[in-house]
């Protein structure tokens, strides 16, 4: 079923393109890539490299001297443009390519009734499995007025809106016939001459294209010069998640003998989209241009109707996206190492007391079988209060040696300290059983943190690995001290963002140090008072890692989300001692980096332990001269130790079209990837500049991007009203999410919450951020047990005393019970009193049908970084933490969906 466009199948556009739908997408609108139903003979004919024209063939004689990805001295990155390359040929989009489709335009800005936009089919797997939440229903796009809109009228329209997303169509139809390029400096095409034209198809159909899981751009289809990019106003970037989960496992690629297939100037990875010339005698690099020799091994001759490879269907590099390449020796300075995962404890009476040093052996201990690595598996044990305690786990059992001197901190063994688990099981598990007990009676309530991260990195360094360290309370004594150094007042003042910088530069260095032997560092905090997050989160940032904080950690109420948490982040999929490289085509470059890893030169990421959780973002900019041919290629390439042994290449390559079209642009934007880039650069922001700079860089980025969507639609209109395509719709109110988010927002938030939120933030990815942002609001007071219930606009107009109300902001759960609500289903599913706190109940194999109902909502929505469920009734005072939630009404600070619409409009 298609949203807001009626589509008539005799209209021209229509037979152009093919039919084809969408997909249910997990996490909203996200891009892919691909075909289907093309004309094999027009495009063989076109295509360059498939019996068509080269177009590079205006530049045989490509400088060998030619540096691809040259940095200058700021860290910013630039792919040489060839001048003496053919301007290419732009053409026009139509729908969008590679993001949601079917959303709702006002129709006056067109010579072209709405039922005559073209719809494209899709192939590959770009089909992707919803997530466990259900999608709501309802008309895709949004409407919103200039003036005289009140907030029922907005919030009602956006109430239609798809909040669940679905999938991006794949950019599948005949190749389009060369289009009018566009002179430099020429007029503006108008709309209809901008529909008309469609730009180039990049993908051939039996190409399986990249998953959006792993790979995507802010825009499907990208400007090709400087000026197209300053009109379109579109922030561009790229989302990467190497190890991401998908259905549709990476093929396995060995090349044997033949050695890794590389372009020989900028070093990319053979992929789908290299163009194979002198009857498959040489490749040309679809990155840099250059002509590469086809290695004699590698060699196939060319299908002479077609021009593909004859061997293609046995070589999946030239069939997927997305492959994982077995490395050669070449790729290795070291033999692969082994899982090693280090434990470093607090075992002072905060840690004690709390029960989370018992939960934390717990949990290590029933997760032992599960580690990845097998038999190769290593692991070991520090704990730490005023003192450094090391713990021999070879021989008869365990033995503890406390270190005397935290000034000079030295192994006392050389063996035992680092074990094979295999070999030493027994003593494991009985390390584990006997540590709690061995400080329960404790009154020790210092923490050498320092010191014993100096004693955990001399035990590992000379293999690295992943070290877990557990703190209950503030570094107290020796290296790493820390003071508490909070100060309520600074809330909401300029300088409140320097309470977010690193009180030393100590843990840093400490990282950079471990970073360089390839150890990870994974931060759990526990502190009931201040903790310093912003300066312990360095370790995890320049490690890898992650950091998670459980304030006031209490076990009866935090134990079995913290078990979740640490059971999730040991058993994960993990990839070890790795690096990562992003190549972009000529004619761009990359600017900035965000996520958790350490720049180890001008584009290569360290990352000593990387697992399917971790993303990343890169910032995109057109080079001075822009892109010459029709299509512009970005890869990644994940160099790795995989859990077994096994050194492996991960590639990931995208192919994008380009466009001198703002129109083009604007309907391939992924939503969710916008927002998480902006996200990750305001956070970067707000360290290096202030809070005010950070919500003006999330506010004036969309707010140009649609005040410049605006413009190019209603330049051709009258109409005082704005409707935005469906991949835009969520837009106006994702940056009301970011604008009112714990990370963001101008109004008190402690600083270690506002430390914590950002730690946690960075380094996810976009189905986390989608539903952090814009949370999700359900009823659960009526649920059939079938089907999820249907989400609600995020207003305070559709919260009523007699409904049950789920809020769902990706960390924690709110209920809000209405006064009038059915008292017997209240009964059934919560338990408490006037004089205790209501809490949902436990759930009991035969319990009541109403509470296993709301158990499989919860269930299914449920990821390994929520924390606890919330009750509150109406009245009560933590009404207001739920009301927080509802994002498209106005707050102090900040306007309603409605304000901020009509704000963009009053230009």
């Amino acid at each position: 079923m298609q949203h807001g466009i009626n589509y008539d199948p005799n209209s021209q556009w229509y037979q152009q393109a093919g039919a084809g739908g969408g997909a249910s997408q997990a996490g909203g609108t996200q891009q892919g890539y691909g075909q289907q139903g093309y004309d094999q003979q027009t495009y063989a004919q076109q295509q360059p490299g498939l019996g068509g024209q080269d177009p590079y063939a205006g530049n045989q004689d490509q400088p060998s001297s030619q540096v691809y990805g040259q940095a200058s001295t700021n860290n910013q990155y630039y792919s040489q443009a060839n001048t003496q390359q053919p301007q290419a040929t732009q053409q026009d989009y139509g729908q969008g390519y590679g993001q949601s489709q079917g959303g709702q335009y006002n129709t006056q800005y067109s010579q072209h009734d709405a039922k005559n936009q073209p719809q494209y089919g899709q192939q590959g797997y770009a089909q992707q499995p919803s997530q466990s939440y259900g999608q709501p229903s309802g008309q895709a796009g949004g409407s919103y007025g200039s003036g005289g809109t009140n907030v029922n009228q907005v919030t009602g329209g956006m109430g239609n809106m798809s909040l669940g997303g679905t999938a991006p169509p794949q950019y599948g139809q005949q190749y389009p016939q060369p289009g009018m390029r566009q002179a430099h400096g020429a007029a503006r095409p108008s709309m209809q001459q901008q529909q008309q034209q469609q730009p180039p198809v990049v993908v051939p159909d039996y190409v399986h294209t990249c998953d959006p899981k792993h790979l995507s751009l802010t825009a499907g289809v990208l400007p090709s010069q400087t000026s197209t990019a300053q009109r379109a106003h579109v922030p561009l970037g790229v989302v990467l998640q190497p190890l991401g989960d998908s259905e549709v496992e990476c093929p396995l690629v060995n090349f044997g003998a033949v050695g890794v297939i590389r372009c020989k100037q900028c070093r990319a990875y053979m992929n789908p989209y290299a163009v194979w010339t002198d009857g498959g005698s040489h490749w040309r690099c679809n990155l840099c241009g250059l002509q590469n020799e086809t290695p004699s091994g590698y060699y196939s001759p060319l299908d002479p109707q077609t021009g593909i490879r004859q061997d293609i269907m046995s070589r999946p590099e030239l069939v997927h996206s997305s492959i994982e390449i077995v490395a050669t020796p070449h790729y290795m300075i070291r033999a692969p190492m082994p899982c090693v995962y280090f434990f470093v404890m607090d075992v002072s009476k905060p840690a004690v007391t709390s029960g989370m040093l018992a939960r934390t052996c717990l949990t290590i201990q029933n997760v032992l079988d599960q580690l990845p690595g097998g038999k190769r598996t290593m692991i070991g044990f520090i704990s730490f209060d005023s003192k450094v305690h090391f713990y021999s786990l070879n021989g008869n059992g365990p033995r503890m040696q406390v270190l005397p001197d935290l000034e000079d901190v030295f192994l006392p063994e050389p063996r035992g300290l680092l074990v094979n688990l295999a070999e030493s099981r027994a003593n494991v598990d009985a390390l584990l059983q006997s540590l709690p007990s061995m400080h329960e009676k404790t009154e020790d309530v210092e923490a050498a943190l320092g010191p014993a991260l100096e004693a955990a990195y001399q035990v590992t360094k000379h293999l690295g690995g992943k070290l877990s360290v557990f703190s209950a309370t503030l570094p107290s004594i020796g290296a790493g001290r820390l003071m508490n150094r909070d100060n309520p007042n600074k809330l909401g003042k300029p300088d409140e963002h320097k309470l977010l910088l690193a009180a030393t530069e100590y843990y840093k260095e400490k990282a950079f140090q471990m970073s360089h032997v390839q150890l990870s560092v994974d931060l759990y905090l526990f502190s009931r008072h201040y903790t310093d997050v912003a300066t312990l989160n360095d370790l995890a940032k320049y490690t890898g890692g992650h950091t998670n904080r459980f304030p006031a950690y209490y076990d009866p109420k935090d134990g079995e989300d913290y078990y979740r948490l640490l059971t999730h982040a040991l058993t994960r999929e993990q990839a070890w001692e790795s690096v990562i490289r992003v190549r972009v085509g000529k004619g761009y470059k990359v600017t900035d980096f965000f996520g958790n890893f350490r720049l180890r030169s001008t584009d290569l990421l360290t990352v000593p332990c990387i697992d399917s959780d971790k993303t990343f973002a890169l910032q995109l900019d057109v080079g001075e001269k822009g892109v010459t041919t029709p299509s512009l290629t970005i890869q990644s390439a994940l160099l790795y130790t995989t859990s077994y042994g096994e050194r492996r290449i991960r590639v990931h390559t995208i192919c994008a079209p380009v466009t001198s079209f703002t129109t083009h642009i604007y309907h391939s934007i992924s939503s969710s990837a916008l927002t998480l880039l902006l996200m990750k650069q305001a956070i970067a922001l707000v360290t290096s500049s202030s809070f005010d700079k950070a919500r003006e860089h999330i506010r004036q980025s969309v707010i140009s991007l649609l005040r410049s969507y605006s413009y190019t639609a209603n330049s051709y209109s009258h109409s005082q009203t704005l409707e935005l395509p469906e991949n835009l719709s969520t837009l106006p109110l994702q940056c009301l999410g970011l604008l009112k988010h714990e990370a963001f927002r101008d109004r008190n938030v402690l600083s270690d919450q506002r430390a914590t939120v950002h730690a946690l933030m960075y380094p996810l990815g976009m189905a986390m951020a989608e539903v952090s942002v814009r949370p999700r609001l359900m009823p659960i007071h009526k649920l059939d047990g079938k089907s999820m219930p249907e989400e609600m606009e995020l207003s305070a107009a559709v919260v009523e005393s007699t409904s049950a109300l789920l809020l769902d902001d990706g960390r924690h759960f709110i209920i809000r019970i209405g006064n009038q609500v059915d008292q017997n289903w209240v009964q059934n599913v919560f338990e408490g009193s006037e004089t205790k706190a209501v809490q949902l109940r436990e759930y009991k194999e035969n319990c009541h049908t109403d509470l296993e109902r709301v158990y499989q909502v919860l269930d299914s929505m449920r990821t390994p970084f929520h924390k606890g469920i919330t009750v509150v009734r109406e009245g009560d005072s933590d009404e207001l933490r739920f009301f927080q939630g509802l994002i498209q009404d106005r707050t102090l600070g900040e306007q309603s969906l409605a304000e901020f619409m009509q704000f963009i409009l009053r230009r």
